[in-house]
């Protein structure tokens, strides 16, 4: 089940934890056409971690007065032999189709997909969360692969998204390591309500 969070002045984010990544009424999964790839070992000659197959996404609406944040990213976690732990990006157009039954439909047009804009952003974020003492090592040898998404033409940034791949990896790991609150609101709300 979705798990929906109130972030407070109408904030809201939406987690989903080992399940399908489908918007409620919407019955296609937030998945797009890969036109390119970020792909990195973050850790080498690394034996298999604590985790089998783990799969997180999370969607965050955060009103800022005027204006306001939003953006939507699915990460899974696949083990495997090879030695290797790999953090992988997929890259969208600007393009792809619709989402109407996202947090910011009302506010914004919200299409599926990790632009080219946002998909730096989304590896520095994860790689950073990545790089902490003792979080590879937790996942062991495998892949971390981004390749679900939404992102809106108004509501989204660099800076956003960064956070957001970084709240996805500290979901992922929160029951195997001590949660990390040092990090900018609205993504310590989630992190203090996703328990």
């Amino acid at each position: 089940m979705i798990k929906v969070l109130d972030l407070g002045l109408s904030g809201k984010a939406r987690i989903w934890n080992n399940e399908s990544f489908y918007f409620p009424r919407d019955f296609r999964p937030v998945f797009y056409p890969v036109v390119d790839e970020k792909i990195e070992v973050i850790v080498e000659n690394t034996k298999i971690g604590l985790f089998s197959k783990k799969e997180v996404m999370i969607e965050i609406l955060a009103p800022l007065g005027a204006r306001f944040l939003y953006g939507c990213l699915g990460a899974t976690f696949e083990p495997n032999d090879s030695g290797n732990l790999v953090l992988k990006v997929a890259v969208s157009t600007e393009v792809e189709r619709e989402v109407n039954s996202s947090l910011a439909s009302s506010l914004d047009i919200v299409r599926v997909g990790i632009p080219e804009e946002y998909a730096d952003s989304v590896f520095n974020g994860s790689k950073l969360k990545l790089q902490e003492p003792g979080v590879s090592s937790i996942f062991g040898s495998g892949e971390i692969s981004f390749k679900w998404g939404t992102f809106g033409e108004i509501g989204s940034s660099r800076s956003f998204f960064h956070d957001l791949a970084y709240t996805v990896i500290e979901v992922m790991v929160r029951d195997k390591v001590k949660v990390n609150y040092n990090i900018n609101p609205p993504f310590k709300k989630v992190l203090e309500q996703s328990l």
